[in-house]
């Protein structure tokens, strides 16, 4: 690896033996290099390279604006939701992470009070990232030493949620989480119950809409060959299908994207179950 650019002390704009280019971080790793310089693999902290859509002068510019320290605990932080969560490690969540938490400080530096208007959604809906967010809170507060405040957990739990789906920007997380929310009222406005959204009944819903969501992104929607599965499921399922419909009417306003006979009827099956399952444990309370 060659340097061709110094971007500051801490960071280098190099190139590989293929000539492919990409920038370098690591304490100290510009300080007095000049380009040709060879760069030992052993002083890179992180190598990120431009993405798809993206510019390598913006990369650059970002990662020169970015104290390395915020770098290296978001990717301590990264490491944390790929053991609790199951999250792949890479720039695209280590980026966004040091960025929010290179803002975060500045905010409180500043004086600037924060506002999470998420955090009730977030706390019954993301469980396990809120706790891992919690975690990342102390994480940063170590690595960085400034107090950050606690309910960063819950920003920082959306970060989570939207690295499991790949998807670029934070608009899309907001808006799955709102959708999730107003898909609870529906189902207990539908059916005169109230879903507990921390339970594992909810939990197993949630995943079965993350998933609905990442299909509709990606284009693969749930479509059979016959609409044999689809009628079978309508009749055994009916409440449950007309329920669907209603959710239905919801994405496709919020997502602007129709769906597909299969998936709604997939999604009132899930819908029948979860229904299901809150009765029964309310029934067995009552006994």
């Amino acid at each position: 690896m060659r340097v061709k650019r110094v971007l500051n002390n801490n960071s280098v704009i190099a190139t590989d033996d293929e000539n492919r280019e990409f920038v370098a971080i690591g304490r100290g790793l510009g300080h007095g290099r000049k380009p040709g310089d060879i760069l030992a693999k052993s002083a890179i902290d992180q190598v990120f390279v431009a993405s798809e859509g993206s510019s390598e002068d913006r990369l650059s510019q970002f990662l020169a604006d970015i104290p390395l320290e915020y770098i290296r605990a978001a990717g301590r932080i990264a490491d944390l939701a790929r053991d609790r969560l199951g999250i792949r490690v890479g720039q695209s969540l280590i980026l966004p992470l040091a960025d929010h938490l290179h803002f975060a400080v500045q905010r409180i530096q500043e004086a600037i009070p924060a506002e999470f208007p998420l955090a009730w959604e977030v706390s019954q809906l993301y469980p396990q990232e809120l706790a891992t967010g919690r975690e990342a809170v102390e994480i940063a507060r170590q690595a960085l030493g400034v107090q950050i405040e606690a309910d960063e957990a819950v920003a920082l739990a959306l970060h989570f949620v939207n690295a499991q789906f790949a998807a670029p920007g934070m608009s899309r997380t907001f808006q799955m989480t709102e959708i999730i929310t107003h898909t609870f009222g529906i189902i207990d406005q539908t059916f005169a119950i109230t879903v507990d959204q921390q339970s594992m009944n909810a939990a197993r819903f949630v995943t079965h809409l993350r998933y609905l969501f990442s299909r509709v992104a990606s284009g693969r929607q749930i479509t059979e060959d016959s609409s044999t599965l689809a009628d079978a499921i309508a009749k055994t399922h009916a409440a449950g299908v007309g329920c669907a419909a209603k959710i239905q009417y919801l994405l496709e306003m919020k997502l602007s994207t129709a769906l597909t006979r299969d998936e709604v009827a997939y999604l009132g099956l899930h819908v029948s179950r979860l229904v299901a399952d809150v009765e029964a444990e309310q029934a067995a309370a009552k006994e």
